[in-house]
């Protein structure tokens, strides 16, 4: 029987011109995530990463804590398929052509004018809509790999993560919340592709999501956990 631990990346850049850029906070994140498996005395025969630099940095700030306490940490793979989807840049990208016939997006830019200490609520239930029904193929977007595709990556990434993980290992993955959406609903069969989505919402960054692999088969052990952070650490972007 094996062990995978999927990590979700510490907190992103939300706002900045490039997202992908772990925030001071998601560099924090990161270092008390290595602190606390360094704690838990938690060996790694392998280690994967998705191509994003959130997902790197995220593992090399974990990687830095065991090297700090002489600790072995392998060098990690990358995996395409750990990669998280574009439905961020697929909204920016629909965003204005939606705000002139979608009735709910409307609304929501309303209230955020007539109450601006509601414009970060407004836009994250904004783009929950969104990723919903790009999900489910009711909005398309010109340019942005489909929700269909990522998906097909992520069983692609899987599918080689599986064949390379050996007898009684523990391995490290280190990705995104999407991702982990993914592979959980692969593991569960959730319903829909909308269930898949508003998953992504409830990921904590430095979360983890275990699974374990027995054979050919492939289950989830725990989903979302947290450990080692603080209520003032916790964040979900």
């Amino acid at each position: 029987m094996s062990k995978l631990y999927f990590f979700r990346h510490g907190q992103a850049s939300l706002g900045a011109d490039n997202y992908d850029v772990l925030s001071p906070k998601g560099r924090e994140q990161a270092s008390l995530l290595g602190d606390y498996l360094v704690r838990e005395k938690l060996n790694f025969d392998q280690v994967f990463v998705g191509p994003l630099e959130r997902q790197k940095d995220t593992y090399k700030g974990v990687k830095e804590c065991y090297e700090d306490n002489e600790f072995a940490f392998p060098a990690a793979v990358e995996i395409k398929g750990l990669k998280e989807h574009q439905g961020i840049k697929a909204m920016k990208i629909a965003l204005p052509a939606l705000m002139e016939t979608d009735e709910y997006l409307k609304k929501l830019s309303l209230s955020s004018k007539q109450n601006p200490s509601l414009a970060m609520r407004n836009g994250m239930l904004g783009f929950q809509y969104f990723l919903g029904n790009w999900a489910e193929g009711h909005f398309s977007v010109d340019g942005i790999p489909s929700w269909k595709s990522f998906r097909e990556e992520v069983r692609e990434g899987l599918e080689e993560i599986l064949a390379a993980t050996q007898k009684g290992e523990n391995v490290a993955l280190f990705t995104s919340g999407g991702t982990i959406s993914a592979i959980t609903a692969e593991c569960l069969g959730l319903p829909t592709e909308k269930a898949v989505a508003e998953l992504n919402f409830s990921i904590r960054n430095t979360s983890f999501t275990t699974f374990l692999l027995t054979g050919e088969k492939f289950n989830l052990l725990s989903f979302n956990e947290l450990p080692h952070l603080k209520k003032d650490m916790i964040t979900f972007v």
